[in-house]
């Protein structure tokens, strides 16, 4: 009988549970939004394992509005384009040991940029033909297949004949990149357009994160698939971490998100993420935890826009996604709760001027 009376009880505690969720959506919480960042309008990765490159021009285009730019897009395609031959290049070098993945991360962003420039996004649409969105499924196959053949063959960098044939499918499925362009009565190279136009510095931005296996204050390669380069991120306390999103967006600046939307409780197409009850009190060691079994993980980037509060009087973090604008009541925007943010954020991308002295000096960064 005892037994019996706890699975009822277990029964209707899971039910108030699944109604409580059947309630969740951003009307429901009625939110008032107290801080919104210039931001440009949401775009859709579609078909293509891009979150990554879309988040971080739109995180560098608010950076631009607010360096007194008039807003701009950015081609997302250009800079996946040439991070491909980097994959590619890589993956050979270390004999197939790193991951090959159309997806990537902020810093694989800064790197193509660094080498190859910007374009905008009339420049190069990474579409061919009458396409309407990225869909890079045969793509990333022919792509992937490729790799494998020449690891089969015991290469570790392409041939001539290799880069020809891999240029070749991604002019085909992406299109041809222009090595000149005009924009605004001006020619540019993508490398003088960033440099000279853009006036973007790569330098200014780093990524953060915060875990206990390194120490605090101290950059460190941080140990997932997709860092697929070895790139460092700087590691602080909890409190901190959370403090460089509030500053930041207090000052004016947004924030790269980089982290994990597999929760059932991120809810896109109610325009929120948030955690169930159980799990709102987010501890070091549960961040911790969760890191290290693998239950939150990198597997989505978005760009953190603005603060807002429920009628409840809590906060929330406005969360521009890649999604498009249609699959949900908020345009393609989302509400993150900051419980979630506390767990779910694996790392975040912020220009260093946002951070306090006080961090900045921790972190010895210039």
């Amino acid at each position: 009988m005892k037994s019996l009376i706890t699975i009822l009880c277990c029964l209707s505690f899971l039910s108030i549970e699944l109604c409580a969720q059947q309630d969740h959506n951003s009307t429901f919480y009625n939110f008032t939004i107290q801080k919104k960042v210039a931001c440009t309008s949401v775009k859709d990765q579609y078909y293509s394992s891009t979150c990554w490159s879309f988040a971080s021009l739109s995180f560098l285009e608010s950076e631009l509005i607010k360096a007194g730019k008039a807003p701009i897009d950015l081609s997302e395609m250009y800079i996946a384009r040439y991070s491909y031959l980097d994959k590619v290049r890589l993956h050979l070098a270390s004999k197939g040991t790193n991951f090959f993945t159309p997806g990537g991360q902020y810093h694989d962003v800064m790197r193509v940029s660094r080498k190859y420039g910007l374009v905008p996004e009339s420049v190069y649409t990474g579409r061919v033909g009458d396409e309407t969105g990225h869909d890079h499924e045969k793509l990333d196959t022919l792509m992937e297949r490729y790799v494998k053949k020449m690891l089969k063959a015991g290469k570790t960098s392409p041939t001539d004949r290799d880069w020809k044939y891999i240029n070749k499918l991604l002019d085909k499925y992406l299109g041809e990149v222009p090595s000149s362009f005009t924009y605004e009565g001006k020619t540019y190279t993508p490398l003088s357009f960033m440099n000279d136009y853009l006036q973007i510095n790569p330098d200014d931005y780093i990524e953060i994160t915060s875990y206990t296996h390194h120490p605090y204050y101290q950059a460190f390669i941080l140990e997932d698939q997709y860092n697929w380069t070895q790139d460092l991120y700087y590691n602080l306390p909890l409190e901190e971490f959370i403090q460089v999103v509030d500053e930041a967006l207090a000052k004016g600046y947004t924030v790269g998100w980089d982290g994990d939307v597999s929760e059932e409780t991120f809810l896109h197409e109610r325009g929120i993420a948030y955690l169930p009850t159980s799990q709102q009190a987010v501890t070091t060691a549960l961040r911790q935890k969760t890191y290290e079994d693998k239950s939150s993980k990198i597997d989505h980037l978005m760009h953190i826009v603005g603060i807002a509060n429920d009628k409840f009087g809590k906060q929330w973090y406005w969360v521009k996604n890649s999604w498009g604008q249609s699959l949900n009541p908020e345009g393609g925007y989302l509400y993150m709760s900051a419980p979630y943010l506390k767990l779910k954020t694996v790392a975040l991308i912020v220009n260093k001027k946002a951070l306090s002295k006080d961090i900045r000096a921790k972190l010895k960064v210039d």
